[in-house]
């Protein structure tokens, strides 16, 4: 990827973009929802899904991307309908779920731009303290080293069973799908806390304090 010329800038935009969107009004407590909510979430939406499209090169991948957080935006915003009046729960639900999914979309926007490398040079950028630089830097080569992981652990399984995706038995045989997922969860957790017991020991063995 390209070096970012001001990580900066664009990090601040970017956390800007969510801040505002998750901030907007969306109907709770009595009140309608205003008009401005609905044409700075449909900015903040359509923006981010432009700089997905230049990211990726591909409106196909944009959508993909918003198609991912459809499933948690759905399960974190529609239980908070119970607390909208009475009359009014299908336009509190609209609202909360394109209020959660332009503020997602944006920060996801934002971490494409950047990439971990522009992350990192972003948050110091912004004078964001060292330790939580370092911290969210650890996290992103962590996060990095397991997707790799995963992706190792599917193509093997591809490998083994060629004529078949991932997730494509799930309706023939549910419970044997599902517990050769709960294996590959298993192994990727064993592997992840391998590494962190690995980190841990060069970390102390280059001098570095005791937690």
């Amino acid at each position: 990827m390209r070096p970012i010329a001001k990580p900066g800038p664009i990090l601040a935009v970017g956390l800007l973009a969510v801040v505002c969107a998750a901030l907007l009004p969306a109907g709770l407590a009595d009140r309608q929802v205003p008009a401005w909510s609905w044409i700075s979430w449909a900015v903040v939406l359509v923006s981010s899904l432009s700089v997905l499209y230049v990211v990726n090169r591909s409106i196909v991948r944009a959508m993909r991307s918003l198609a991912w957080l459809l499933p948690p935006v759905l399960l974190l915003t529609l239980p908070a309908v119970v607390f909208a009046a009475g009359g009014r729960g299908a336009t509190v639900a609209l609202a909360l779920v394109l209020r959660s999914l332009a503020a997602a979309t944006a920060g996801l926007a934002t971490v494409a731009a950047l990439g971990p490398s522009g992350l990192v040079q972003g948050l110091q950028s912004l004078r964001v303290p060292s330790r939580l630089v370092e911290v969210v830097h650890a996290m992103l080569a962590s996060l990095a080293a397991i997707v790799r992981q995963v992706s190792g652990m599917l193509r093997a399984r591809m490998a083994r069973r060629p004529s078949h995706a991932p997730w494509s038995a799930l309706g023939v045989a549910p419970i044997e799908t599902l517990r050769g997922f709960g294996r590959l969860v298993g192994a990727l957790l064993l592997r992840s806390i391998e590494r962190a017991e690995t980190l841990e020991r060069a970390r102390r063995a280059r001098g570095g304090p005791d937690p």
